[in-house]
């Protein structure tokens, strides 16, 4: 199962703006070319056999994590600007090609009947269904940045090191990464996308107007994890309440987005 795990603090909620602190220290890279793509991979190693012990190392001896999912599959990846340092990477699974029915990895494991809980979602067309994983920030990496006085906060005129920026830098990376996801969805067509997550971090991304719905009881792998789904109406509550992540994500390519979406499709989930 591919959780999402990353927020260890609730406190930043609090964050007053995303665009500027984000837009000077990283940039949201797509991995569309093989280089990127090997770069999400060591990513992935990194988190997910290194720092966390989720996946066995020796299993990936070329030091490159990845599954059976990766054929179907995009990545973005944050890059810190100055030194090119990638600290944060995000998957979203697609469709299967044509729309088949291919379970995803939360009805793989999460043992969820959605056509008796959830009969519109079950119904909705197979070729608009994905789900958000590998979705991870290196500890390491960022606290290299941190280090090195790679990071720089917002202070007067000027840029400035801020002392205490690895525990500030996290929330930001962590929007970054759900702004990443939200613009391959748009990209791909995307309408509905599955996730298992914290309730950590559920909570702190509602704070922004990322309104998850979820699905089930919460599970026990790697901690309490809870499969969620958000659709593309969903998104509007961005706009709504946080004109700067949606300015960060590309708030008018999503409002087409949407509006496609409303205008296709003949199955309408409302989900709470």
């Amino acid at each position: 199962m591919h959780n999402l795990s990353v927020m260890s603090t609730a406190q930043n909620g609090s964050i007053q703006n995303i665009n500027t602190p984000f837009l000077q220290n990283f940039e949201i890279v797509s991995a569309n070319t093989p280089m990127l793509i090997d770069e999400a991979h060591k990513l992935r190693y990194q988190v997910y056999c290194e720092e966390k012990g989720y996946e066995d190392a020796a299993a990936y001896p070329d030091g490159r994590e990845y599954d059976e999912y990766d054929r179907r599959s995009v990545h973005s990846l944050i890059c810190h600007r100055d030194s090119g340092i990638y600290v944060g990477v995000v998957r979203l699974i697609l469709p299967e090609c044509g729309g088949a029915y291919a379970p995803l990895p939360m009805e793989r494991h999460c043992q969820l009947d959605l056509a008796k809980t959830h009969p519109q979602l079950a119904a909705a067309p197979r070729s608009q269904v994905g789900e958000i994983s590998r979705f991870s920030v290196s500890k390491v990496f960022r606290r290299r940045l941190v280090e090195e006085g790679l990071i720089y906060g917002v202070s007067g005129d000027g840029r400035e090191v801020h002392p205490n920026f690895d525990r500030r830098l996290l929330p930001h990376i962590t929007l970054g990464l759900i702004a990443a996801f939200i613009r391959m969805c748009a990209t791909h067509g995307v309408y509905y996308c599955y996730a298992v997550m914290e309730p950590t971090l559920l909570r702190f991304l509602g704070r922004f107007g990322i309104q998850f719905s979820t699905l089930g009881e919460a599970v026990d792998y790697h901690g309490l994890r809870v499969p969620a789904v958000i659709t593309a109406g969903n998104l509007e509550n961005i706009r709504r309440t946080r004109a700067d992540l949606w300015q960060l994500i590309g708030g008018d390519a999503l409002s087409s987005f949407n509006s496609a979406h409303l205008t296709s499709r003949t199955h309408r989930p409302r989900l709470t």
